[in-house]
C-alpha cells in the first residue's frame, strides 16, 4: 500500500519525537514526492523543531526502499554515505537510518536536502536543443571531474565492504563480476545471454586490474545535484562497492551510448582522459561487461517482476518507455563484437504490445 504525502508527514512527526526522545515539537511541512528511480521513492520536506522560544528548520529528504530484502541495501547506502561525507566527498549528510518496516512500510534513510538543480535535467534540455556548448562546457567537464575525484579517493575508507586485499591476483575483480553474472544467468536460465558471457570469459585477459577504486555503479547526470553555487553533490549510492574503476567508467559510457549518442559518449571519455591524465586500458571490454549486466537486469525484471529484483513496481513500465536504449545496446553489441541477440528484440516487441 502506498502512503499519501500527508500520511507520511504525520507519521514522521511522531517518529522524530520518539527517535530523538524529546519534548520538543516536531512539525513536517511542504512534503512532496520527487522523481522516482528503479529502486527508491523520494520525498522532500521541511522539518520544524520547536523548543521553548527557539525554532529550527531543516530541509530534508526521505529515501524509502521498496522491494524485497532491502534492509541490507538501505544500511549499506547509509554507511557508504557516512564514510564518503567524512572523507570530504560531496554527498548529502545522512541523519537517520531506519530498518524497521513497521514505521512506513519500507526501510528508509533521512538525509539533508541539497537545494539546487538536477544536472540531468540541464543535460537533457541541452541534448534536446542540440546545445553543444552547454554540454561541452557546463556538463561534461564537472561531471567527469566529480567522477575522477571519486576514483581517486582512498578506497580503504570502505575496506569493510570488500574481501579484496592487496595480495589478491590481478583478476580478482573481473573474476568476481564474471562469476556473479554466470550464477545469475544460469540460476534464472537466461540462455540468450550465454554467448555474451562466453565472449566475456574468453577475453578475460583484457581486464587485469588497473586501479582499485570506490565504485558508484550508476554514475550519470541525474544522480548529481548542483547547489545554488554550482557545486555538484552525488546521490544514489545503494550499489556502491570496491572494484576496478573501469567497471564504473564502463557503466557510465554504456548509459551515455544507450540514452544519448556515441558522439556524447566519446566526448565524455575524452574529458575523463584529459582531466585524469590517463587513458583507461581496454575500456571497451568494460562497456561490453556493462551491456551484459544491463541486459540481464532488464530480462529478469520483465520475467520475474520488479519486486523480485529489488526495484519499484514502476520499473517495468520505465523499461517499456525507454525500450529504445536496449535496442541501442543491442546494435552496439553487434558492432563491437559481431553478436546478435534476437530473443531480446522479440521480448521488447512483445512488451510493447
Amino acid at each position: 500500500m502506498t502512503l499519501s504525502a500527508l500520511r507520511i508527514g504525520k507519521i514522521l512527526e511522531n517518529y522524530f519525537k520518539e527517535h530523538y526522545n524529546s519534548e520538543d515539537k516536531f512539525v513536517v511541512k511542504d512534503i512532496q514526492s520527487l522523481a522516482k528511480g528503479w529502486q527508491t521513492e523520494l520525498f522532500a520536506f521541511k522539518l520544524y523543531r520547536k523548543s521553548n522560544n527557539e525554532e529550527s528548520i531543516e530541509q530534508l529528504i526521505l529515501r524509502m526502499y521498496p522491494g524485497k530484502k532491502m534492509a541490507s541495501r538501505t544500511k549499506h547506502e547509509f554507511e557508504v554515505l557516512q564514510n564518503l561525507f567524512e572523507s570530504g566527498y560531496p554527498v548529502p549528510k545522512t541523519h537517520i537510518l531506519e530498518l524497521n518496516k513497521e514505521v512506513l512500510g519500507h526501510p528508509f534513510i533521512i538525509m539533508e536536502r541539497i537545494l539546487g538543480k538536477d544536472m540531468g535535467g540541464i543535460f537533457a534540455r541541452a541534448l534536446e536543443e542540440k546545445d553543444h556548448k552547454t554540454i561541452s562546457e557546463k556538463i561534461l567537464p564537472p561531471f567527469a571531474s566529480l567522477f575522477i575525484q571519486l576514483h581517486e579517493l582512498n578506497w580503504k575508507i570502505l575496506a569493510n565492504k570488500t574481501k579484496y586485499t592487496e595480495e589478491e591476483n590481478q583478476y580478482f575483480f573481473i573474476d568476481k563480476s564474471l562469476n556473479k553474472l554466470e550464477k545469475q544467468i544460469l540460476d534464472h536460465e537466461v540462455i540468450e545471454l550465454l554467448p555474451l558471457l562466453k565472449w566475456l570469459k574468453e577475453n578475460r585477459n583484457k581486464a587485469s586490474l588497473e586501479k582499485v577504486a570506490i565504485i558508484h555503479s550508476d554514475f550519470h547526470p541525474h544522480n548529481i545535484i548542483l547547489d545554488v553555487s554550482g557545486k555538484g553533490f552525488v546521490i544514489d549510492w545503494p550499489g556502491a562497492y570496491i572494484g576496478d574503476y573501469r567497471e564504473d567508467l564502463g557503466w557510465t559510457l554504456m548509459l551515455m551510448e544507450a540514452y544519448t549518442s556515441r558522439e556524447v559518449k566519446e566526448a565524455f571519455l575524452k574529458f575523463y582522459e584529459q582531466l585524469s591524465g590517463k587513458i583507461p586500458a581496454e575500456i571497451n571490454y568494460f562497456v561490453i561487461l556493462s551491456i551484459c549486466y544491463r541486459l540481464l537486469e532488464v530480462i529478469l525484471t520483465i520475467k520475474f517482476g520488479p519486486e523480485e529484483m529489488g526495484f519499484r513496481e514502476e520499473a517495468k513500465e520505465q523499461i517499456k518507455k525507454t525500450a529504445f536504449h536496449i535496442k541501442n545496446l543491442l546494435l552496439s553489441l553487434n558492432e563491437k563484437i559481431g553478436l546478435s541477440i534476437p530473443e531480446i528484440e522479440k521480448m521488447l516487441d512483445e512488451l510493447k504490445h
